[in-house]
């Protein structure tokens, strides 16, 4: 299952450098891969994370089909960039990609829709999920062991 979040703006960054600079501001340990020039960016996109390598999914995308995608949710008004990030399993990448989308939003000073709570938020939002997931890495690692040994042992037993 993956996960995904978009970042909505009225204006959009023209480099990852502009980008890594909004991210250095908050002193997060998170550094963007510059492989790829920003406004081609689409699709994994490496990132070092406290000095781990990790990546995201990051994709510029329509800000105009993505609000007609969800006629429910109030976008305030008709943005005219997004750029998607999206993850799988890996905490990391997680944690990433939220501080990512928060700088981003906050240097385009866009908002962030979540998907998975349906509605747009401020950056400090993506902030305070990261923070959670880096506070409950250890928990959520040791469930996801605890239930691939589980599979594992099912597996093996044949049932």
């Amino acid at each position: 299952m993956s996960m995904e979040v978009y970042v909505l703006s009225d204006q959009r960054l023209q480099s990852i450098d502009a980008w890594q600079r909004a991210i250095d501001v908050k002193r997060d340990s998170l550094r963007v891969g510059t492989e790829t020039p920003f406004l081609k960016v689409n699709g994994m996109l490496p990132v070092m994370l406290n000095g781990r390598q990790t990546c995201f999914e990051c994709q510029h995308w329509s800000a105009r089909s993505l609000m007609a995608d969800f006629p429910k949710v109030s976008f305030g008004h008709r943005w005219a960039y997004a750029l998607a990030f999206r993850w799988g399993g890996n905490i990391a990448s997680a944690i990433s990609a939220n501080l990512a989308a928060a700088a981003y939003a906050e240097a385009t000073r866009g908002q962030i829709f979540i998907c998975a709570e349906g509605k747009l938020v401020l950056p400090a939002r993506a902030r305070e999920i990261a923070a959670e997931l880096e506070r409950n890495a250890p928990m959520i690692e040791e469930m996801v062991r605890q239930v691939a040994e589980q599979f594992r042992r099912k597996a093996g037993s044949g049932t």
